[in-house]
């Protein structure tokens, strides 16, 4: 058990020899063999590893996308493991913002109406604080004078934007970003990687699941997964001093 993990005290995610197998017709597939891993209120951890390492399982794991097979996962300090899939949709809903490569915004709504959506599932929010809320959470990301865009209408670096936008919706324990500049050119990247960076300034957990190190050099840890285990785990020394 590393220094990162402990009794639960501070902690979002706490995973304890978290193993998970899928069953491709008669062959398993282990994804995950039995990892370990805390992240605290706060942190800002890279998961980085070549594809088929199991970096996007553990990231769909943390979402509550699916339940490990075996171990315990604790999300905000309840144990995911058992939950159906109601009670794990719930979880999902006001602990967690997604951010995604492809972005995954609907087209046929605008900007603002793609960041309110999420706040419809979730009774964190009054009907009137929503629409401040999604107004408020647009002009953060600098977005003010492009609320009413759908879409089509945005650039790839805009349309990123108001994915993170919807990520912060319900308030969520933590933010998972998976490749999330991945579809941008380097100066867009770059902006999208300050964006994530003030957020995490401002006290927000952020876990980016990444193959790029020179992405993952933003982080606080960088936590190297190989064949479904965790190889290693460094820190940014640089970007901790600062923050300090």
């Amino acid at each position: 058990m590393n220094e990162h993990q402990g009794n639960g005290v501070g902690l979002i995610v706490e995973a304890t020899n978290v193993a998970k197998v899928y069953q491709m017709g008669k062959v398993e597939v282990r994804a995950l063999d039995g990892i370990s891993l805390a992240i605290k209120k706060g942190e800002f951890v890279a998961i980085m590893g070549p594809s088929g390492s199991g970096k996007s399982t553990i990231l769909n794991l943390i979402g509550c996308l699916d339940r490990p097979s075996t171990g315990e996962l604790r999300i905000a300090g309840i144990d995911i493991s058992k939950l159906n899939d109601r009670k794990l949709a719930q979880i999902r809903g006001k602990q967690i913002g997604f951010v995604f490569q492809t972005f995954n915004l609907i087209p046929r709504i605008s900007a603002f109406q793609n960041v309110l959506l999420p706040m419809g599932f979730v009774n964190t929010y009054a009907g009137n604080e929503r629409t401040q809320r999604a107004q408020e959470l647009l002009e953060t990301v600098g977005l003010g004078q492009r609320m009413k865009h759908f879409p089509n209408e945005l650039s790839g670096g805009e349309r990123q934007r108001v994915a993170i936008a919807r990520a912060l919706a319900n308030n969520p324990s933590v933010i998972l970003a998976d490749e999330p500049t991945g579809n941008l050119d380097t100066k867009t990247g770059r902006a999208i990687l300050d964006l994530f960076k003030s957020l995490h300034q401002q006290g927000r957990t952020i876990v980016l699941v990444t193959h790029d190190p020179n992405v993952a050099a933003n982080a606080d840890r960088i936590v190297h997964v190989m064949d479904g285990r965790i190889h290693n785990e460094t820190f940014n020394k640089t970007v901790a001093a600062v923050r300090s």
